[in-house]
């Protein structure tokens, strides 16, 4: 048998959101608290899910890293440089 499953959004774009995360308790895994003027949104998940969502978020924020100025291109040419230097090293 299927678990009915809900989808839920929320347009953050526009509006300023404030973040929590309460820890858990004996009787309550980790919650993350999104507010902002859409109301609230409240999400209960395991340490290793948070894990999951953090790579994701991770992930998805260093691939859009992009230089504004042409001094930031050279500081990112120089760290890539390095950490490829490193792992020859």
């Amino acid at each position: 048998m299927n678990k009915a499953y809900s989808t839920y959004s929320v347009d953050l774009s526009d509006q300023n959101v404030e973040t929590t995360i309460e820890p858990e308790t004996p009787f309550l895994p980790p919650m993350v608290t999104l507010k902002g003027s859409f109301g609230s949104i409240q999400i209960y998940a395991a340490n290793e899910q948070l894990a999951e969502i953090e790579y994701a978020l991770r992930t998805y924020l260093d691939g859009i890293r992009y230089p504004e100025t042409p001094e930031q291109q050279v500081i990112l040419n120089h760290e890539i440089n390095q950490s490829i230097e490193e792992d020859i090293a």
